[in-house]
């Protein structure tokens, strides 16, 4: 078969179609005048997969205190591929002598590609004053995300 200008004009849109297909975009929506306020956390980073820190990259730390006083953590991740990715995240809490006060188990979360997901932890004891958050891409299986 011999290819002609508009069938190659036809191919080309098609490849190009098909390409556009694999690029995910999303449109926001957000008061212009936000009334919440932020507050910010310093963060201390180690990294020991550069893989992982692509797929699930902490773009910011937040706290507050729900009504009870408890402390609250919400840390926001972005994906950097462009594929969906699945992580496992954990918080650990400590008292004021850094001791450890509670572990969670490990949580699932999927994160969209290019996409950013917030993940968050409450503290389960008025005494907890620090955290810390584990990141893993391997602890084992992950019930209700399929692996990719």
């Amino acid at each position: 078969m011999k290819l002609t200008f508009p069938h190659l004009r036809r191919a080309a849109a098609a490849l190009l179609l098909l390409a556009l297909a694999g690029c995910a975009s999303v449109n926001t929506v957000e008061p212009a005048n936000p009334q919440g306020v932020a507050n910010k956390i310093p963060d201390k980073r180690i990294i020991t997969d550069n893989s992982l820190n692509d797929i699930a990259y902490v773009v910011e730390v937040d706290g507050a205190r729900t009504a009870d006083g408890l402390p609250r953590v919400q840390v926001m991740l972005q994906n950097n591929k462009a594929a969906v990715k699945n992580v496992n995240y954990r918080f650990t809490w400590f008292d004021a002598q850094r001791i450890q006060l509670y572990q969670e188990p490990y949580h699932p979360v999927s994160i969209e590609g290019g996409a950013s997901q917030a993940i968050q932890s409450t503290a389960t004891n008025a005494q907890a004053v620090d955290w810390k958050l584990e990141l893993s891409s391997s602890v084992g299986y992950m019930p209700g995300i399929p692996p990719r």
